[in-house]
């Protein structure tokens, strides 16, 4: 007999697997402006929400950003204690060593590693994992339904996660360019003053643009590891509440 290729709705598996990612979404941004026509919605995801899943990554490296920012004068204060508990002179030695560059290289250390458990709780809040964890079982009556749609969501991933690596190869490849520019036509003395001027003027445009599609890049690939870790955990939150379900109802069963 042919396995049936629906979930709990009477919806393909596709059909469901999108309304996840979508749902998830919904969560991570906030709500969705909606369209009854397809090519409107289409418009409307390109205008306004793939501005707003962007603004989410931005508003994360904000808030990393600024963390380290407040652990600068920490880490300075922790420099100040350590001079005076070794019995040295703490403005001659700071200031003798650059103590603020120290301070800023400890505060960033303190950013670019941070305890697991920090970037835990700096990505998927656990809200949003709950409601997808719900609308998960309202669309998936059984445990093979779970894994289909399991199955449907990395099987998109994948496609996301190629999609990323072609773009950060491809800036890769732009800041090469810009650096070869740089070195041939601004930063070596064989070039004219006037051609100097007008290369430099180019490659700082260059620039600007590599760094508007960096911090873009940066942030989608942050609101994607949102999204994602928000459907994994999702994923296994529904699992685990139909596995205690089915163990508690076990458990009447064989006491009565």
């Amino acid at each position: 007999m042919r396995k049936e290729t629906k979930t709990g709705q009477g919806m393909s598996i596709f059909e469901e697997t999108v309304s996840i990612i979508k749902t998830a979404e919904r969560l991570v941004i906030g709500p969705r402006v909606k369209s009854r026509w397809a090519s409107i919605e289409s418009m409307i995801d390109a205008v306004v929400h793939v501005p707003w899943f962007l603004l989410i990554g931005i508003r994360e490296h904000l808030a990393t950003f600024g963390f380290g920012l407040f652990l600068v004068p920490v880490w300075w204060c922790i420099l100040v204690a350590i001079m005076l508990v070794t019995g040295g002179n703490p403005a001659a030695n700071l200031h003798a060593s650059n103590g603020r560059v120290v301070a800023g290289l400890m505060a960033m250390g303190s950013v670019l590693f941070p305890l697991p458990s920090r970037s835990a709780r700096l990505s998927a809040r656990p809200q949003h994992v709950a409601s997808l964890a719900a609308y998960i079982k309202s669309v998936a009556p059984d445990d093979a339904s779970i894994s289909l749609l399991q199955s449907g969501v990395a099987a998109l991933d994948s496609v996301a996660s190629m999609r990323i690596t072609r773009i950060n190869w491809l800036l890769g490849i732009c800041w090469a360019g810009l650096v070869w520019a740089a070195s041939q036509w601004v930063f070596t003395a064989e070039v004219s003053d006037a051609l100097r001027q007008e290369a430099m003027s180019r490659v700082f445009g260059g620039f600007l643009i590599f760094l508007f599609f960096g911090i873009g890049v940066m942030s989608h690939e942050a609101t994607v590891r949102i999204v994602k870790q928000t459907i994994d955990f999702a994923f296994l939150q529904a699992s685990d509440v139909r596995g205690l379900s089915s163990g508690g109802l076990a458990a009447v069963g064989q006491g009565d």
